[in-house]
């Protein structure tokens, strides 16, 4: 089956691939499953080593781009 535009676009909001964005939404949705309202540090490079993500490639421009993704979805 040949993945159209709109398939890779699914798959990279739910997380799956590498590209950059697709790293920080999996990051988000993990993180936006969390009870508490504010996410600090520690519960931050839990959730990257769960989704297998390197906490400390995020860049400032990154985190930014989390912190949108999670409003979104929560």
């Amino acid at each position: 089956m040949e993945l159209k535009d709109w398939h890779l676009a699914v798959l990279e909001d739910y997380g799956y691939g590498d590209t950059d964005t697709a790293l920080i939404n999996r990051v988000a949705r993990h993180l936006s499953k969390s009870e508490s309202d504010v996410i600090d540090n520690d519960e931050f490079i839990r959730a990257c080593g769960s989704c297998g993500v390197d906490p400390y490639s995020f860049t400032q421009m990154d985190l930014d781009e989390l912190q949108k993704k999670l409003n979104q979805i929560t």
